[in-house]
């Protein structure tokens, strides 16, 4: 196998990882709601869908600055 068919290969699997890890953690977060009958499953499905791409799309740089100038620098310490 070449470099870049094992860096592909990688690339794949990081996309698979976060997917899954994602669908779990929104299952967490929308499955209580359905389970208690307090919401109808297609209003689940439309609002987590929303703000989990809200979430993505607009809170993704503030999480990697914390990591990146608050957490790391702690640890390092």
């Amino acid at each position: 196998m070449t470099s870049e068919t094992i860096f592909w290969l990688m690339v794949i699997l990081a996309f698979v990882l976060a997917f899954v890890i994602g669908a779990n953690d929104a299952a967490n977060a929308l499955g209580t709601s359905y389970g208690s009958n307090a919401t109808k499953l297609i209003y689940l499905l439309i609002l987590g869908a929303v703000f989990e791409f809200v979430g993505s799309v607009f809170l993704s740089s503030k999480l990697a600055g914390t990591l990146v100038y608050k957490v790391i620098p702690v640890m390092s310490e």
